[in-house]
Formats: C-alpha cells, sequence, structure tokens
C-alpha cells in the first residue's frame, strides 16, 4: 500500500509539473525572445563602435597618407633640382679644394699652387698684353703677400680687379698709380717702410711686384687700425679719414666699392654671401 500510495504522489507531481511548465510557458518565450532582443541590440550597438573606431583610424591613415605623400613629392621635386645641376671640371675642381681648405687637409704647396694657378687665368682674361712670365710673377707676388698679412689671396685680387682691370701703367685722375692703385703721395712712405727704394712714382709704382706690395702692405694698415676688413677696404678706396670722420657721425658709409669687390670676390670663391668676414681670411 506504501509503494502504490507513493507511486500515485509521484504521479501527480510530475502533472502539476507538467502543468507549471505549460502555464508559464508563454513568460519564458517572452523572456527568451526578450535576451535575444537585448544580446541583438548589444551586438548591433558593438558593430557601430567598431565602425566609428575604423573610420576613425581609416581617415587617420588617410591624413598620414597624404602627408607622406606630400613629403615624397617634395623629396622627388628635389632630387630633380638637383639631378638638373651641372658642374664642368673647374667647377668641381674649386668646390674640391675650398673643401680640402676647410677641412684642412690640404698641403700648403697644393694650395699655393691652387691659388696661382687660379690667379693667372683670372689675370690672363683681363690682360691679354701681358706675358705669362709676368703673369705668373704677379699671382705668385698676390699669393705671397696675402699670406704674409692674413688674406685671402683671391681678395687682393678682386680688390686689383676693381681697381685697375690688371693694367699695371695705369694711372688714376686722384694719382694712384700701377695695379693696386697706390696714391703718390703717400707710397714714398709705405716704400721706405717696407725697404723698397723710391725712384720716383711712375719708375717705382709701374712695377707690378712693388706695386702689389705697398698696396697690399697699406691694407694691412688699414685693417689693423679700422679692425674690420670692410671699413679697410672702404677706407682703402676713399682714405681712411673720411671712413673715421663718416663714422664719428654715425652717418651710413657708401659701400658701392666694397660691394664691387666682395661680388667679385665671392665669383671667384664660388659662392655667395650677404657679408664676408672671417672669410676673408684663410
Amino acid at each position: 500500500m506504501a509503494a502504490e500510495q507513493k507511486g500515485k504522489e509521484e504521479k501527480v507531481k510530475s502533472l502539476s509539473f507538467q502543468e507549471t511548465i505549460s502555464r508559464n510557458l508563454g513568460i519564458l518565450f517572452l523572456i527568451f525572445m526578450a535576451a535575444i532582443i537585448y544580446f541583438m541590440v548589444s551586438f548591433q550597438q558593438e558593430v557601430k563602435t567598431l565602425h566609428l573606431t575604423l573610420a576613425k583610424q581609416i581617415e587617420s591613415l588617410t591624413q598620414e597618407n597624404e602627408r607622406v605623400n606630400q613629403q615624397l613629392g617634395n623629396l622627388f621635386s628635389e632630387i630633380n633640382k638637383i639631378s638638373q645641376i651641372s658642374i664642368d671640371r673647374d667647377q668641381f675642381t674649386e668646390i674640391y679644394m675650398q673643401l680640402q681648405e676647410l677641412t684642412g687637409m690640404i698641403s700648403n704647396e697644393v694650395k699655393r699652387e691652387f691659388y696661382i694657378t687660379k690667379i693667372v687665368k683670372v689675370i690672363s682674361q683681363h690682360n691679354k698684353t701681358m706675358e705669362s712670365k709676368e703673369i705668373y710673377e704677379i699671382a705668385r707676388t698676390i699669393y705671397e703677400e696675402s699670406l704674409k698679412y692674413n688674406f685671402n689671396p683671391l681678395l687682393l685680387t678682386s680688390l686689383i680687379k676693381v681697381e685697375s682691370n690688371f693694367d699695371p701703367q695705369v694711372v688714376s685722375d686722384s694719382y694712384a698709380y700701377g695695379l693696386c692703385q697706390v696714391r703718390r703721395f703717400i707710397a714714398p712712405e709705405l716704400a721706405e717702410k717696407l725697404g723698397i727704394s723710391w725712384d720716383g712714382a711712375e719708375k717705382t709704382l709701374f712695377d707690378p711686384i712693388k706695386n702689389i706690395k705697398i698696396g697690399t702692405y697699406y691694407l694691412s694698415i688699414l685693417n689693423r687700425d679700422l679692425e674690420d676688413i670692410n671699413l679697410a677696404i672702404i677706407a682703402y678706396n676713399q682714405g681712411p679719414y673720411a671712413v673715421q670722420e663718416t663714422l664719428s657721425r654715425s652717418m651710413a658709409l657708401d659701400e658701392n666699392y666694397l660691394n664691387k669687390v666682395m661680388d667679385y670676390f665671392n665669383s671667384l670663391r664660388g659662392f655667395s654671401l650677404e657679408e664676408i668676414t672671417e672669410e676673408n681670411k684663410n
């Protein structure tokens, strides 16, 4: 009886559980559908967020790519400009010599030969009547006198070019003679200090070697007194007293002569600078 009674109770419980499930099936279905909708909405939100993130990254990459392309374009443009530059052998040699000078790797003998050869070429271009031996002696003197007073030989060459255009017999209206256009009234004193015998303006100052020595010595005095190579060059043309008086009045100096010398100097050196200071020296 007990077993039969227990079986009946279990049957009743099973029917009760099935009835409960049947009654709550609708609720369970609603819960299941709500869960599906929730997960779908969450997934769509994540997809949207991921889409926005990817869109930002793509935009950033696009902007970076544009910058890279622009930089590449600029680089190719510069390369194209460089590829169009051509120099001849003389220009390349001069650039090489300047680099060698700057690094201190060039010997004094090679430097001497380079400058003298350069100066000989310059003189030959402007004086077609002078013999080659005399041209060489003038070039050698320019180089040696420049070194003596710590001038760049091409600077002194430029000054002579502007002063006389390499004509050793020229005389100016102000009685300046020869290559360096040394004025007659100051020349005897300068010659005496150098130990050069004075045989009169024409005999002494028409001698190219003596003229260069006197002219370079005079420029060195001006450079020493004024402590500025640019002022010294202006004073060489205008006179030291005129320059000092102009400076004392805080007035602007006339730099036309200086510009002519420096422009030619820059062309010989192979580059251009707005102001030449320490570059005027070796």
